[in-house]
């Protein structure tokens, strides 16, 4: 049988539980020594024998000696454990042969093989956490006492990813109305008093392959991040720097629907950035981590200048996660201090909130502005073609009145309506409308000039042009029409 097959009580498979029975009152074992080193084994033995409240009596290189306590008139047991290059022999003595208890040694034994598996799982569960990279061994998406919120936000996205999708939504490229009734990020709504969508924008996803490149890098950093920065404070940094990403975003991008987790994936970069210029990070790890990082963000940011990604969103997290980490940083070694914890995410919430309602008197709904503007222009349209309604028989001077008093005065009065939205930010296919909408106008100024100057001289000499305009007209409102 290999010697690498270790029962987990740690003796040897097929030793006798009684082990080798030396003289009145001694025991011997033999354990693993579980791939340690003889230096870390004896350094975890020193542990399991202060733990049981043995006496100490000498460590050497490669042996403890140590002495239990003793009860009633024995005076205990003298415990040596020794280490060899493949094993640990445990033996344990009556140090009174006149006073021997029947099992003492025996339990001595699997006390200390007991103590020295507790010993191992505490310096496991320190291991996970000063060396998180190594969670892939333990599951990382499994929920932990200090590996929460990661795989909650994992969790959380791909639901909402699916509830998306089993609602009729394309799970490879979701349609933009889609995005924007699920919650996606828009400028003129937020504006419009729906603030939530700075927030549920974090949540949505263009597609399976968007899911899961963000779901990616959530995990990548939440695995470092999140035990190092401490559950509540990650999950905070989260959400705010998630929003400052989404405030940003509707800054430079007026008429896009804004979704995805990066800019509070960002965040969390731009919070670990932070966290690498300190001294917090041992200074060894501290270069190669600071490396892999920059690698990131810099690649990440080169790669959104192209297609639709929305790297105001990934600088606006960024940033956002750059100043939370500092805020952070003073108190970051006290994990249990949930009162500076919580003044300080007060603080930096009420920050965000301020930043959020300055963004909201500051930034202009172009969208809003237009369409009040088209509905004037609806209605001054409305008056300009009053004429079109006068009876047959109206009077030649009332006729002549509608059309160069009120029509072509409102025709005009349009023209200056659209030239006032055309200075506005309104996207390339709207700035079209606009072109065709002053063409129309002046159309249809061109058209009442000649009907104006026919009717003033009773006659049908400008007939063809009015009808050719009134052709022309009809095909510009067909355009308009279209979507």
């Amino acid at each position: 049988m290999s010697d690498e097959i270790i029962q987990s009580t740690g003796l040897i498979p097929g030793q006798e539980p009684t082990g080798t029975i030396q003289p009145a009152g001694s025991f011997s074992q033999e354990l693993s020594l579980d791939r340690l080193t003889t230096e870390l084994y004896i350094a975890r033995a020193a542990k399991a024998v202060n733990g049981l409240g043995w006496q100490l009596a000498s460590i050497l290189n490669d042996a403890i000696i140590c002495h239990t306590n003793g009860i009633g008139n024995s005076l205990g047991e003298s415990v040596a454990i020794s280490v060899t290059t493949d094993k640990v022999i445990f033996t344990s003595k009556a140090m009174n042969e006149y006073y021997v208890h029947d099992g003492r040694n025996e339990a001595n034994c699997a006390q200390f093989v007991a103590a020295m598996a507790t010993i191992a799982k505490q310096d496991e569960e320190v291991e996970r956490r000063s060396s998180p990279l190594l969670r892939e061994q333990y599951g990382a998406l499994v929920p932990s006492k200090t590996y929460l919120v990661t795989p909650l936000l994992i969790y959380i996205n791909i639901a909402v990813f699916s509830c998306m999708v089993i609602s009729g939504v394309s799970i490879m490229s979701p349609a933009v109305p889609a995005l924007f009734n699920w919650g996606g990020n828009f400028r003129s709504a937020v504006l419009d008093g729906q603030v939530w969508r700075l927030f549920t924008s974090m949540f949505l996803h263009g597609g399976i392959a968007h899911l899961l490149m963000n779901m990616y890098a959530l995990l990548y950093i939440g695995i470092m991040l999140e035990p190092l920065l401490g559950k509540f404070r990650f999950a905070a940094a989260y959400m705010l720097a998630g929003i400052c990403g989404s405030l940003l975003s509707i800054t430079f991008h007026a008429y896009s629907v804004g979704v995805g987790a990066s800019g509070a994936i960002f965040g969390l970069y731009g919070v670990f950035l932070s966290m690498l210029t300190t001294n917090h990070i041992q200074k060894t790890a501290r270069k190669t981590l600071l490396r892999s990082i920059l690698f990131f963000v810099v690649f990440n940011l080169v790669y959104g200048m192209q297609g639709n990604t929305d790297n105001a969103a990934h600088i606006g997290g960024l940033l956002g996660g750059l100043v939370i980490g500092y805020c952070y940083f003073p108190g970051i070694s006290s994990k249990h201090d949930i009162k500076r914890q919580l003044i300080t995410t007060s603080v930096l919430t009420l920050s965000v909130i301020a930043l959020t309602v300055f963004s909201m008197f500051t930034l202009k709904d172009d969208i809003a502005i237009y369409q009040q503007k088209m509905q004037k222009f609806a209605d001054v349209e409305s008056m300009a073609l009053e004429v079109f309604k006068m009876k047959s028989d109206s009077k030649k001077e009332d006729v002549l009145y509608y059309i160069k008093d009120r029509g072509i005065y409102y025709w005009n009065e349009d023209i200056k309506i659209v030239k006032e939205v055309q200075q506005l930010d309104l996207p390339p296919n709207v700035q079209e409308k606009n072109k065709k909408l002053l063409a129309y106008c002046n159309l249809r100024i061109k058209m009442y000039d000649l009907m104006y100057d026919q009717l003033t001289n009773d006659n049908n000499a400008h007939e063809n042009e009015i009808n050719e305009y009134r052709v022309q007209i009809e095909e510009l409102l067909n355009t308009l029409k279209e979507k």
